[in-house]
């Protein structure tokens, strides 16, 4: 079986280009959009939570359907659909809902990308890290600038 290797690692590359471009400036458009710092934290905090619990629920589902990548394009379609309430609406409320909605699915969608590119690897394990090698160069870029 052939390994897709450049879309693996392009997934990775765009996934972490997203958060490194995303999470640095999170905090300050919250408080743009004149949010205080309590309610900063507990935007931030819902995030965090479904990072504990989406991967969890997805994974079940995924494990019980067999349909791994339709839950990575279902979680990659919801994310940007959520994503873009941000920019209808204003209020604590109306940014609580979309923070827990947006994170549910984008949280979603990693684990499951494990599991697929584990899979894809299943004759050739130690390409793992080759895969992976453009995320971890983005990684420490970020780092560096952050």
């Amino acid at each position: 079986m052939s390994v897709p290797y450049w879309r693996l690692s392009n997934f990775y590359f765009f996934y972490f280009a997203t958060l490194g471009s995303f999470l640095p400036y999170w905090n300050l458009f919250l408080k743009q959009q004149s949010f205080n710092a309590a309610q900063i934290g507990e935007l931030s905090a819902l995030m965090m939570a479904t990072k504990v619990i989406s991967p969890n629920v997805w994974g079940a589902i995924a494990d019980r359907t067999g349909k791994r990548l339709q839950i990575i394009r279902f979680a990659a379609f919801f994310t940007t659909f959520l994503f873009a309430g941000f920019f209808f609406k204003s209020g604590f409320l109306w940014f609580a809902v979309m923070t827990v909605g947006y994170s549910f699915f984008w949280n979603a969608s990693l684990p499951q990308f494990e599991a697929a590119t584990l899979f894809h690897l299943q004759s050739e394990p130690h390409r793992y890290s080759r895969i992976r090698d453009c995320e971890s160069i983005l990684l420490q870029q970020v780092i560096i600038t952050t």
